[in-house]
Formats: C-alpha cells, structure tokens, sequence
C-alpha cells in the first residue's frame, strides 16, 4: 500500500502512532458559520469524527448559558424603565383618550325653582365608554360652563357621585339646589337655549378612574349637545276672543302655544308681554304659572286689547296688517316686559326674553267667531264693547280727510256693509246667532263687520 502523499513525513513513520492527537480528526474551522454550527457526535464505540448543525434551542441554550448575567442585567434595566412609564403614562393615557373618545348624551335636564341667584338643577346624561371592562370612577365635580368663555368662568358646579361604569352608564344630579356663580355666563347660555336650535352645555372635571387595581386620573372635559328652544318656533296663539271688561281691564283671552323641541324641561314663571301691531303697542297679555316640558305647551292668555289706541291709529294698523289681513289673519307681535317666579323678577329670564319677538298669526274668522261665542253665552255687557266700536265709523270717516289715509278708509267703509249683508245670510252666521232676536243679531254682525274691516 502507498504511502499517503498528504501525511507529513513526521506522521508517517512507525514512531509516529505513538503520538498523542493523532487520531483527533479535523479542527473546527475558525472562519465563520460553518465552524459555529458543527458540532461532534458521541457514540458507545467512541469519539466519532462526524459533525452537525445545531439547533435554534440549542443555539439559545449555549448563549443563554454563557451570557445569563447580561441578559439578567439588560431585563431589570428595562423593567426599571418600562414599568413607572407604563403605570405613570401609558395606562393614564389610554384612560384618557378612552374617555375622550367616549360619548355623552344628555337623556334628562330640568332647571326648577328659578331665583335670582340659585336654580334647582337636574342632569342626566348618558356615558358610553365603549371598552367591555367596568371602570370605576371616584367622586367628581363638574364645572358647568360656556365653551366660548371657559372652564374658568363657569356658571355652576354638579357633584356626581362615585360609580362603577360598565357599557353605557347614566351619570347625573337630580333635584339639586345649585348657586350660579357667574350670573353673566349662566345668561349667555339661556340665551343659548332659547334662540339657538342646538347647543353644547360644557363640562370639565378632574377624577381617578381604577380599571382592576390599575388606578389613574382622568380628565373629563366634553360638550352634551343637545336641541333647544329654537326661538319658540311655531308659537300661536288659539281660540282667541273679546270678552266684556273684567274688573283688571281684560278683555281678551286665548290659548298660546309654545313649542319645546329639547329634553329641557324649565320652570319659567309669570309671563307679561306686549302686545304690538308693527311698531304700535296695542295691548298686553300674561301667560301664568309656565313651566315648559318637552314637546308642545298650551297656556291660558288672558290680555287687554286697547281698542281705543287702535281706533286713534287706525291707519298706521291697518298698513301694519295689511298683508296678513289679505290671507284672512292678525300678525300680532308679542315682546316680553317682564318674568317673574313667585312675585320675585327673573332678571336673566327677562333680559333673554326681551330680545325675542314672537309673531302669532291669530283668524280674523276664529276672533270673530269666539267673540260671538262669548256673547251668547250670556255676557249681556259685551254688547257695550261692540257699540263702542260701532260708535267709531264717524271717527273713521274723520280720517279720510287725510290724504294719506283717504284711500285705506274709503276702502274700508265701502266694504264694511257688504261684509255685513254676507254675514246676515250665511247659514254658519244664522247658527252661531241661533236663539238669539234677529233686532240683536242684526246690531251685531253690524259691530262685527265694523270691527273686523277696522282691525
């Protein structure tokens, strides 16, 4: 057998089985992976020569063991680091931006008891978190205020109670006396209330909410919007009517209706407004004892109808009326002089309410038919308030030596007696007037007809 070539020649001689390693096989490489990943096999018949690559556990289990006490070091620095960040900012401001995200609705408010320095408050509000887990939340207090002025000027304080809030969650005060602290934010949101269609009732407060043990401070600072008053749109007045004198001077009552499209339900008082056609004050009217509830409001009117003043200005009301005359209607303008709760003014109830003009559309025909009613239901005496205004055709012919009224005057006696002919031969005058002498009837569709060609 030939000698091996690639043997050195101290490997090769007889001597050289003696010597120690011979037999040790190849070294492993020192450049790069492939040394890194061989690995020798032990076998029962010995040290075996062949090799392997390790694997990924046993990678991680010989550098684990070999640097344990870096790794060790490396973690505790970490947690020391992470774990006041994740307690001190982490879950707070998950916390917040849950409640930020979270909406609230208001389901049920009420302001009762209306004083010039106090209001009786419910709040109601519906809060839905949106998160699965239950939050319980610590005693808070909620500063109510205008968004436009700010948390700083807020018109009041709600002290909700602690509670545990799971899915969607009421939140609230109900029946609580609450001092209004700054009386001109308070009036800039009744003023809010009562002409805007929607508006936002502010809240800001400071707690601590536990998610578990998890304990954090949380800020709530959110609007509840709402619908509100919208200006008493559609108010009317109904079933309005002259009646004799009473002994106050009232001689006119109705029904007004004030429309309440929000969740609000507000003690208001007693209501005096003006009553005015154009720019003229024609009378007055009071609404008593209003407290406004959602949806629509009826409340008895009881006022005094000038007639006097609306004989001496006859021309400025009629151009006034004009238009509405024309679709068979009295545009009839009411302003508020005053609010009172219990006999004590309301000064920023009266102060908004000064500044809305409220118009009724009042039928000449239902005016007309309720003043009949009226006087055949007994009132002997309100003939006495039909002459008078019959008594004034002199007065109004006085008027066409005017030339700026001559044409509106003229106009309005020609058509005074063909109104009354057509009212004397209607079928629904004869049964309103049924039972009643015809001398009597005849006196008063004259008066009517008189009355409604002049108003």
């Amino acid at each position: 057998m030939g000698k091996n070539t690639n043997t050195p020649a101290y490997l090769s001689s007889d001597d050289a089985r003696y010597t120690l390693g011979v037999h040790r096989g190849p070294l492993i490489s020192k450049n790069g992976d492939e040394g890194a990943q061989l690995a020798h096999v032990e076998s029962a018949g010995g040290l075996s020569l062949e090799t392997r690559k390790l694997k990924r556990s046993e990678k991680f289990q010989r550098h684990w063991k070999r640097f344990w006490c870096l790794h060790l070091l490396v973690t505790i620095i970490f947690l020391a680091i992470f774990l006041p960040v994740f307690f001190l900012v982490i879950i707070p401001a998950i916390s917040q931006l849950v409640v930020n995200k979270s909406d609230l609705v208001l389901v049920n408010a009420s302001v009762l008891n209306p004083r010039p320095d106090k209001i009786e408050l419910t709040l109601v509000s519906a809060l839905d978190l949106k998160i699965a887990l239950p939050v319980r939340i610590e005693p808070i207090t909620l500063d109510l205020f205008v968004r436009d002025t700010g948390a700083d000027n807020a018109w009041g304080q709600a002290e909700i109670p602690g509670k545990v809030i799971k899915g969607n969650t009421t939140l609230g005060v109900t029946n609580v006396e609450t001092p209004l602290t700054n009386l001109t934010t308070w009036k800039e949101y009744v003023y809010n209330v009562v002409f805007e269609k929607e508006t936002a009732l502010s809240v800001k407060g400071v707690t601590n909410s536990y998610l578990g043990v998890l304990k954090s401070k949380v800020t709530m600072d959110k609007n509840i919007m709402s619908p509100v008053l919208n200006q008493f749109k559609n108010f009317s007045i109904s079933d309005s009517g002259l009646i004799a004198a009473r002994e106050d001077g009232t001689n006119l009552i109705g029904n007004a209706s004030l429309p309440n499209p929000s969740v609000l339900t507000l003690d208001i008082g007693t209501i005096v407004l003006d009553v005015k056609s154009g720019d003229l004050v024609i009378g007055n009217a009071t609404l008593e004892d209003v407290t406004i509830k959602p949806g629509d409001n009826i409340f008895p009117l009881t006022g005094i109808l000038d007639l006097h003043t609306v004989i001496e200005n006859l021309v400025t009301v009629l151009a006034s009326q004009a238009q509405a005359i024309k679709t068979g209607n009295l545009a009839l303008d009411t302003v508020t002089q005053t609010v009172t709760w219990n006999g004590t003014l309301v000064p920023y109830y009266t102060d908004v309410m000064k500044q809305l003009t409220l118009t009724a559309n009042v039928a000449i025909a239902d005016l007309v038919k309720n003043t009949v009613h009226n006087l055949l239901s007994g009132n002997e005496t309100l003939l006495d308030l039909l002459d008078s205004v019959g008594e004034t055709s002199t007065l109004l012919g006085n008027l066409t030596s005017s030339d700026d009224a001559s044409d509106t005057a003229s106009s309005v006696l020609s058509e005074t007696s063909d109104l009354a002919s057509k009212m004397k031969t209607s079928i629904a005058a004869r049964d309103m007037f049924r039972g009643a002498a015809p001398a009597k009837r005849d006196f008063i569709i004259d008066s009517l007809a008189k009355m409604y060609t002049k108003l």
